[in-house]
C-alpha cells in the first residue's frame, strides 16, 4: 500500500511531500517506510527538516500496536535524531501514544494523550543541548548552543506554534555563546526547575543551583565553584534583548546578590539594579570580579581581603545609585600601582538626590609606590554630587598632601565627573626617589593643583608642582594622565628647570663633574607606560664653569661626536678639568628618532656637526656632536652606559 500527500498536518507538526509504503513480507510481517521531504515543528524550531522512518508494526495480544525501527533526519538543529533507534507504542484503550528514541548514549521518551496530542510529557536522559538549538533560536536569535547534555522531565505544549515547556532538569557541560560574544557559558552545570515560553512575550524562569563552569554576562565573568551555588531568575527574552526582572544568586563563601538585570540586543548592559549585594574577599574577586574590576579601573591581578555590602543601581548611561559599606577591605594592584589597607566606612550616593553624611577611612594607601599615611574622609551627597565636607591632610614621605576640595558625580556623562584641589608641601625627595627606584636626589617637593578634573578617562591637573632640588627648582605644568591603572598608562606634561647646580646634579650620577648653573625645558612630553614617546628638550649652561675630563667623554659619547685633534687631544690627556663658556644640548623626539642639536647660536657651526661644549681660556676644549638624528633606543643605551661608568657600544 502506498500513500502520497502534499501536506500532512498533526497538532504542532506539519509534514510536506510525504511518501509512505506499507508492505507485507512472505512471512506475513508488516514493514513500514515513510519519507517526508519537509517536516516543520515550530515549537522545536524545526523548519523544513527531512525525515525517514523504517519499522515493523506489530499488534500485541492486549490490542496495542508496537513499532520498532529507525528514524533518520536531515538538517535537524544540532543533528537531532540523525540516526536514532525508534520505538512507538499505541494504546487505543488507554488513549496514549508513546515514542522512545535512542541515539548514542542519549534517549528521549515522549508520552502523548491521543485526545490532546499537542501536550507532550518528556523524559530525557543525556540528550545533547544542541538538539534544542531551534528552541533557543525561536526565543533568542543571538544565542548559540554549542555543547552540553540535559537529563530530566518536562511538559511540552506544541499548540499555536509556540514552545511552552516546564519541568525539572539537570544540565552538564553547557556551552552557550552569543553573536556579540558578550554573553556566554562554558562547561556550566545546573540543576533545578524551569519554565520556558516562546509566545508573543517570551519568558524564562529557573530556580535551582549552578555547579562549576564559567559564565559571562557583559562585563561580569564568573568562574563558578565546584560546589552548588543557588540561582533564581525570571524574565523575558526577545529581539530587544534579555531582561531578568528577578535575579537571586547565592555563593555563601563569596557573593550574594539580589535584584534585576537587563541586556540590550547587542549584549551590552542596559540596567543593573541590585537591592542586595554582599561580597567576601578574596573569593568574590577571584570568582566573579576579575574582568569587572579590569573593565572599570584597568587594574589586574589584585590581592584582596575584607568585605563589601550594600546596594547598587546602574543604567545604560552610567551609575544611578551607590550605597556600599566596606569592612577592613584590602586591595593590592600588580606592580605596586595601587595598595590600600584597612579601608572602612560607607559610600552613599544617589543621582539627583541628597543623602546623609558618611565617611571613609584607611590605614595605608599607596599609588605607584608613593605611600600615603592614614586618613579619614567625611563625605556628603548634595543633590547628586558626592563632596568632601572638610579638607583632609595625609602624610607623605615626611611632608603633607592636602585634599582641599573634592566633588564627584558618578553620572556626570560628558561633563567632568570629578573635580578636586590638592597641595603638596615638604615631601622628602630622597625618600620619594628611593621608593620609585630613582637615583637619590636631595631636596623637597611642593606645589599645588587648584583644579584637578576627571573626564572621559583623563585626569587633568591645573596649576603645577615644583621641586626645590640641586640648588635650583624644577616645575611640572600641564600634567595629564590617562588609563592610570591600565596596562599602558599615558602621561603628558611640560617640565621646566631653573638654575640647577650642575655640581650637585652630576654628583648623583657617574657622569663626571661639571660646575655652573643650568636651565632647561622639556616641552610636550608624552609618555606611554612611563616611557617617553615624544618631547622637545633643551639644556643650557650659559654662565660658564668647569668641566672634568670624564664629563667631556660622557658628553662626547651621548652626542655621538668627538674631540678636535691636535692640541685638544693632547690637552685632554694632560689636564683633568677645563674651563667652559657655554654648554648646550637639545633633543626633539618623534617617531622613535631624536633630532639632536647643541649651542644656539653655534659659534663653531659647520655642516659636520653641532657644538655641545664651548671652551674658555687655555687649555681650550670644544666638544662637537656629529649625529643629528639618533635612534631613541640607541641614545637611551648611551646615557645608561655613561651614567653607569661603562663605555657604550655604538652601532
Amino acid at each position: 500500500m502506498r500513500l502520497q500527500a502534499a501536506t500532512l498536518s498533526l497538532p504542532g507538526v506539519e509534514l510536506a511531500e510525504v511518501h509512505a509504503d506499507a508492505t507485507v513480507a512472505a512471512d506475513g510481517r508488516l514493514a513500514l517506510h515513510l519519507d517526508a521531504a519537509k517536516v516543520s515543528i515550530p515549537a522545536l524550531g524545526w523548519r523544513n527538516v527531512g525525515l525517514t522512518l523504517d519499522g515493523q508494526p506489530q499488534r500485541t495480544d492486549g490490542g496495542t500496536w508496537k513499532l520498532v525501527g529507525q528514524v533518520t533526519t536531515r538538517g535537524a538543529p544540532g543533528g537531532a535524531l540523525a540516526a536514532a533507534r525508534l520505538e512507538v507504542l499505541l494504546d487505543p484503550t488507554g488513549g496514549t501514544l508513546t515514542l522512545s528514541v535512542a541515539q548514542g548514549g542519549s534517549s528521549l521518551e515522549a508520552l502523548l494523550p491521543l485526545d490532546q496530542a499537542s501536550h507532550v510529557q518528556l523524559q530525557l536522559t543525556g540528550v545533547p543541548l544542541a538538539w534544542l538549538r531551534g528552541v533557543l533560536a525561536a526565543a533568542w536569535p543571538a544565542g548559540q548552543l554549542k555543547g552540553g547534555r540535559i537529563t530530566g522531565t518536562a511538559a511540552l505544549d506544541l499548540a499555536a506554534g509556540d514552545t511552552r515547556a516546564s519541568g525539572r532538569v539537570s544540565i552538564t557541560g553547557a556551552d552557550l555563546d552569543s553573536q556579540g560574544g558578550t554573553m556566554a557559558a562554558q562547561k556550566l552545570g545546573a540543576e533545578g526547575t524551569f519554565r520556558f515560553d516562546t509566545g508573543p512575550a517570551a519568558s524564562v524562569m529557573f530556580d535551582g543551583q549552578l555547579r562549576g563552569g564559567q559564565l559571562l554576562l557583559g562585563p561580569l565573568y564568573a568562574q563558578l565553584p565546584k560546589y552548588a551555588v543557588g540561582l533564581h531568575l525570571a524574565g523575558g527574552i526577545g529581539p530587544a534583548g534579555v531582561t531578568l526582572d528577578s535575579l537571586d544568586f547565592d555563593d555563601p563563601t563569596a557573593l550574594r546578590l539580589a535584584g534585576s538585570l537587563a541586556f540590550d540586543a547587542h549584549g551590552a548592559l542596559d540596567k543593573l539594579d541590585l537591592n542586595q549585594f554582599a561580597a567576601t574577599f578574596p573569593a568574590a574577586y577571584a570568582r566573579y570580579g576579575t574582568s569587572l574590576v579590569q573593565s572599570l579601573t584597568g587594574l589586574t591581578a589584585l590581592t584582596t581581603a575584607g568585605s563589601v555590602k550594600g546596594s547598587l543601581a546602574i543604567g545604560h548611561d552610567g551609575p544611578r545609585a551607590i550605597d556600599l559599606t566596606a569592612r577592613d577591605l584590602t586591595l593590592g594592584g600588580g606592580a605596586g600601582t595601587l595598595q590600600i589597607a584597612g579601608l572602612d566606612g560607607r559610600l552613599d550616593w544617589r543621582a539627583g538626590a541628597s543623602r546623609a553624611p558618611t565617611h571613609l577611612q584607611w590605614d595605608a594607601l599607596s599609588l605607584y609606590r608613593v605611600a600615603l599615611g592614614p586618613a579619614r574622609l567625611a563625605l556628603e551627597d548634595a543633590n547628586g554630587t558626592l563632596k568632601l565636607r572638610a579638607p583632609v591632610n595625609v602624610g607623605v614621605f615626611g611632608g603633607n598632601l592636602q585634599l582641599g576640595r573634592f566633588a564627584w558625580r558618578p553620572d556626570g556623562g560628558a561633563a567632568p565627573r570629578l573635580s578636586a584641589s590638592l597641595a603638596v608641601t615638604g615631601v622628602d625627595l630622597g625618600a620619594l626617589c628611593k621608593a620609585l627606584g630613582w637615583p637619590a636626589f636631595a631636596g623637597q617637593l611642593g606645589g599645588a593643583a587648584p583644579e584637578v578634573t576627571y573626564r572621559k578617562g583623563e585626569l587633568v591637573f591645573g596649576g603645577g608642582l615644583s621641586m626645590d632640588v640641586f640648588g635650583g627648582s624644577v616645575s611640572v605644568t600641564g600634567l595629564r594622565l590617562q588609563h592610570l591603572f591600565g596596562t599602558a598608562p599615558e602621561l603628558a606634561a611640560d617640565v621646566g628647570m631653573h638654575q640647577l647646580d650642575l655640581a650637585q646634579l652630576t654628583g648623583v650620577f657617574d657622569f663626571g663633574r661639571i660646575t655652573g648653573r643650568m636651565d632647561g625645558a622639556i616641552r610636550g612630553l608624552q609618555m606611554v607606560n612611563w616611557k617617553p614617546t615624544a618631547f622637545a628638550a633643551s639644556l643650557t649652561a650659559d654662565s660658564g664653569g668647569k668641566i672634568s675630563q670624564d664629563a667631556i667623554k660622557s658628553l662626547t659619547e651621548v652626542g655621538g661626536g668627538g674631540i678636535a685633534g691636535g692640541l685638544q687631544s693632547m690637552a685632554l690627556r694632560l689636564f683633568k678639568t677645563f674651563d667652559y663658556a657655554r654648554i648646550g644640548l637639545s633633543c626633539t623626539l618623534a617617531d622613535g628618532v631624536c633630532s639632536m642639536a647643541g649651542i644656539v647660536p653655534d659659534p663653531d657651526a659647520d655642516d659636520q656637526g653641532y657644538t655641545i661644549v664651548q671652551g674658555s681660556g687655555l687649555p681650550h676644549i670644544t666638544v662637537i656632536g656629529h649625529q643629528r638624528s639618533v635612534d631613541w633606543a640607541t641614545l637611551v643605551s648611551r646615557v645608561e652606559a655613561v651614567t653607569k661608568g661603562s663605555a657604550p657600544v655604538i652601532r
